[in-house]
């Protein structure tokens, strides 16, 4: 989803009201985020917003000098610098080693890769937002949205399980030591 950022808009302050509709989405989606809010969104934070021009209409949202999710749809989505600092932020998938190096050059996580010896499938629903992990590895290496319920996974390995929306690498990853 994110090869380039070459058309990303100059940064908008979000309102207060904006900030509330984004911490009131995190709290909708994400159990855990009320835990960690104010770690996330600090009194008096610079919190401002850059849309990127393309088909996907996504906003990515900075707080500080942090890069803490974009928007996609309805979804608001961590980035994986969030994720690392917050590890139960979002459901863990786990792939086998086999599939790391395809999940790192963008690719969408296969069912395959997600039963195999060496992975681990955790219950999440379709259209849910994970956290992908590979074998062995510590911190995620991806963020996507399921395909298809854990379930529905387990009974018909085939196809594309998660779309990968944001992984190690990626240009959004980039901008965030720029």
């Amino acid at each position: 989803m994110f090869k380039k950022l070459e058309d990303l808009s100059k940064p908008t302050l979000l309102s207060k009201t904006g900030v509330k509709e984004l911490k009131q989405s995190f709290n909708d989606q994400y159990p855990f985020f009320k835990e960690i809010e104010d770690e996330v969104f600090p009194k008096k934070a610079n919190i401002q917003s850059f849309k990127l021009r393309s088909e996907y209409k996504v906003e990515i949202v900075q707080v500080d000098k942090d890069y803490i999710c974009f928007t996609k749809e309805d979804l608001v989505i961590p980035h994986l610098k969030l994720v690392h600092k917050f590890p139960d932020l979002l459901i863990k998938q786990q792939v086998d080693l086999g599939a790391i190096k395809h999940i790192l050059s963008g690719s969408d996580v296969l069912a395959p890769g997600l039963i195999s010896q060496g992975s681990q499938l955790n219950t999440a629903q379709k259209g849910q937002v994970v956290a992908i992990y590979g074998e062995g590895k510590e911190n995620a290496m991806g963020i996507g949205i399921m395909n298809a319920n854990s379930d529905e996974i387990k009974k018909d390995p085939k196809g594309h399980a998660i779309q990968l929306l944001h992984h190690l690498g990626d240009a959004l990853w980039q901008l965030s030591f720029k």
